[in-house]
């Protein structure tokens, strides 16, 4: 009987399906009109369709994100008008130094930092402000929140 339950338990346990892991970048970014100099010809091309918060447009990405979500240590939600969530990330202290000493320069506050969830890319927002240590994401789906906290909790 009591391994009769052990291994009813074990299948239930092992027949749920994992949930993927939700990739998460935040990457510089630069108008394509704006972008000219040898310093853009690594960078990839991408054009937005646009969205609540950016207008259509084609932008010029980094090679390289600033962070992604492994640098996500914490985080709350506010939900918005369009249905969709905003999140509010605490880095981790990497990540922190990393968008401090980028925001440091002021030239880079009005330039549009992309974020792109899995593969969508779902804005291009500046950051505006020198980074303290929370930055708000917008475009979040609710099932994306759902996502970030499984991995936040399942690391």
């Amino acid at each position: 009987m009591v391994y009769g339950l052990i291994l009813f338990f074990l299948a239930v346990a092992c027949s749920e399906k994992p949930l993927p892991p939700l990739a998460i970048q935040v990457i510089p970014a630069r108008l394509a009109s704006d972008a000219r100099g040898p310093q853009y010809a690594d960078w990839d091309t991408v054009r937005f369709s646009g969205g609540t918060r950016t207008k259509a447009a084609t932008y010029l990405v980094a090679p390289e994100p600033l962070f992604t979500e492994w640098n996500i240590i914490a985080f709350k939600t506010a939900s918005q008008n369009d249905s969709s969530y905003v999140v509010a990330a605490r880095l981790n202290a990497h990540a922190k130094r990393i968008m401090q000493d980028f925001s440091a320069d002021p030239s880079r506050l009005k330039d549009p930092l992309g974020l792109k969830i899995g593969d969508r890319w779902v804005n291009f927002l500046p950051l505006l402000s020198p980074f303290r240590d929370r930055i708000q994401l917008y475009g979040f789906t609710a099932a994306e929140v759902e996502l970030l906290q499984h991995d936040l909790d399942n690391r």
